[in-house]
């Protein structure tokens, strides 16, 4: 039964990964036909506007939108996922081993550094010192007389000695019951508020795991990995817009430290962005979208994205030329470089000052006749 299971399991997984595996063979083929029949589209249009006479050139006339093509800023933006993070998260553990004695503290409360947050029983060590200072009190009258019948030549050195030494081997043995006895209680080194309680009254804690989560709100940061592509075009001190999706808060941030290490695990490195500290409502771990400039180009020529055409082995828009006193179309493969947004910056293959066909450039064939309307707007279509 179970074999006929497993059998009929692996035929429906098989049938799936190939229809996935053909659909996308499909794709891939009409794709190919798609970027063909553009070419051939191309060429017949301008083989149609080619003919007849030279005083007909051209005798159908398309009605486009034109605009002029001048430098102008152009930022181009990465944008990424980060997270608030606070530089004093701390777990504070428990010093040694032992059964929870008492809880001060609940989750949300504020709290002072040094503050006692719980203890864990310690009745054996507080009975041990209890028995260590009855024997030091002892101890410290034998050695005060010893001394001074020492200090009128009564009695032997080796009594004063003896006194002497016990007196010290038990202020030291109180010494460490003292410091283990300091280990029973779990107080905080920070000032924060108490996000979580990992204890509970009566039940074991051991030593080194977390017992108390502190969380000082007043040093948060906003931490983010970029990929190593872009370690040489952000740097400390670039302005970064930041977005919190849950508090639908915008605002501007500067980089405050840029890691030169590359994690080999995923190539990023990360950056840091402090928050200033008169921030209340932000919390750890709230996501964060960081939209960061990584190029600049204050002579850039752009254009919409939407005029560049594309076939297998072109990008192309078209410009509008003028002939005397004829408006036509010219085809024009040009380069591309950054995207951002609607834009797209042009790095080769167009000239300041030239007009670009925003509006109407689908069924343009190269040579053709166009009417323009000038367009202040670069929106295509």
């Amino acid at each position: 039964m179970k074999k006929r299971k497993f059998l009929a399991l692996f035929i429906i997984f098989f049938i799936i990964s190939c229809g996935s595996r053909d659909k996308q063979a499909q794709l891939e083929r009409l794709e190919k036909q798609k970027d063909e029949l553009t070419e051939k589209i191309n060429k017949l249009k301008a083989e149609i506007a080619k003919q007849g006479s030279p005083t007909h050139l051209n005798e159908r006339t398309a009605h486009v939108n034109i605009a002029q093509v001048n430098p102008e800023l152009f930022k181009h933006y990465i944008e990424v996922q980060g997270k608030i993070e606070s530089d004093n998260n701390i777990l504070v553990p428990a010093q040694s081993t032992g059964i929870v004695k008492k809880i001060y503290v609940d989750k949300g409360n504020k709290i002072s550094r040094g503050q006692l947050l719980a203890e864990l029983d310690g009745a054996v060590i507080e009975s041990s010192i209890a028995e260590i200072k009855n024997s030091l009190e002892l101890a410290t009258t034998i050695y005060e007389r010893q001394q001074r019948l020492w200090n009128k030549n009564i009695g032997t050195e080796i009594e004063y000695l003896q006194a002497k030494n016990n007196k010290e081997n038990l202020e030291k043995k109180l010494q460490t019951l003292n410091e283990q006895y300091k280990l029973t209680k779990i107080n905080s080194p920070i000032s924060g508020t108490v996000d979580e309680v990992f204890i509970k009254e009566g039940e074991a804690a051991s030593a080194s795991f977390g017992a108390i989560r502190i969380v000082q709100l007043t040093n948060l940061k906003i931490t983010a990995a970029l990929s190593e592509n872009y370690i040489l075009q952000v740097k400390k001190g670039d302005i970064v817009k930041v977005y919190i999706p849950v508090l639908q808060k915008k605002f501007n941030l500067k980089i405050d430290a840029v890691s030169q290490v590359i994690d080999p695990r995923n190539r990023t490195f990360s950056i840091e962005m402090k928050i200033p500290k008169d921030e209340k409502v932000f919390k750890p771990n709230m996501l964060a979208i960081l939209t960061i400039n990584d190029y600049t180009n204050p002579e850039a020529l752009t254009i919409p994205q939407k005029i560049v055409q594309k076939t297998s082995g072109e990008q192309f828009i078209f410009v509008a030329t003028k002939e005397n006193d004829n408006w036509l179309a010219q085809k024009r493969n040009v380069e591309l470089g950054k995207y951002y947004g609607d834009k797209v910056e042009i790095i080769g293959g167009l000239n300041r000052g030239e007009y670009v066909v925003i509006f109407g450039f689908q069924n343009l064939a190269d040579g053709q006749r166009i009417a323009v309307e000038m367009n202040n707007h670069r929106e295509g279509k």
